[in-house]
């Protein structure tokens, strides 16, 4: 297999949000661009200099009209989901090029996957125990699914210590089925009355509490020369989620994803 260099990585992605794009504008399915997305939009019209993947998202009934005429689509992206996807364990779903392969290298437990963007569901809460309770769900996932030398950090002594007694004691243990116990927490918290809506399965915890109008209100931004949907009140969200974000972080900080990727032929 030929390796693909992180331009080339850029570029399918790039294609893969193209499609994307089109395909909800023929459909009438609202997205907007989100995360390290939108970031490297707003402050750099284009990727994060650094980074090399694409989040969008989705409120949770046009994330489910997605998925639902999504399924008549026949190019080569395809949906990567927990009900379609041997070993896959995100509460979210990924919109891969089948001609590319990845491997991912900071984990022991893995699916199979080309180079993909992330589609984040926004679901709406009224209690925040959802927050807590899912993040302890996330992280027992990552432990279990994780490289042991990923889950060690330099912050604490003794919270590494727990940390690895828990990678020990999880590693048999299918990261599927903390997936599946997030999603029943999803609907039994989801109500018709809600006070904020969320992206739950984050390690940002209560930064991806957003307000209930965040992706009702769409403008098009610039990115790598194209237009893209994104939220009217984006300087809200990436305040909340990055602080001061029109300030690159250190160089230390500045990390890509751990994976490497191949075309197929």
């Amino acid at each position: 297999m030929n390796k693909i260099s992180k331009q080339e990585i850029k570029k399918i992605s790039l294609e893969i949000l193209t499609h994307i794009d089109k395909f909800c504008r023929e459909n009438n399915i609202k997205y907007f661009i989100n995360y390290g997305t939108l970031l490297g939009a707003v402050r750099h019209k284009g990727f994060i200099p650094w980074d090399d993947d694409i989040d969008i998202s989705m409120t949770r009934e046009n994330y489910d009209k997605f998925i639902k005429l999504y399924k008549q689509d026949t190019s080569k992206y395809k949906i990567i989901s927990l009900e379609n996807t041997e070993n896959y364990y995100n509460n979210f779903i990924k919109i891969e090029d089948t001609e590319t392969v990845i491997k991912f290298e900071n984990t022991i437990k893995t699916y199979n996957s080309g180079i993909f963007i992330d589609i984040f569901p926004i679901d709406y809460f009224n209690d925040y125990r959802i927050i807590k309770y899912s993040y302890i769900l996330e992280s027992l996932k990552f432990i279990c699914s994780g490289k042991k030398e990923y889950i060690i950090y330099k912050n604490n002594k003794l919270k590494n210590i727990y940390r690895l007694f828990l990678w020990y004691t999880l590693r048999l243990i299918n990261p599927r089925v903390f997936a599946i116990l997030i999603e029943k927490l999803i609907k039994k918290y989801q109500t018709n009355n809600p006070t904020f809506a969320a992206f739950i399965i984050s390690s940002n915890k209560d930064k991806d509490i957003l307000p209930l109008n965040t992706g009702e209100e769409l403008i098009e931004l610039e990115f790598e020369n194209k237009k893209f949907f994104a939220p009217k009140n984006y300087d809200e969200i990436l305040s909340g989620i990055y602080g001061e974000y029109m300030t690159p972080p250190p160089v230390a900080e500045q990390i890509d994803h751990n994976f490497e990727a191949y075309y197929k032929i």
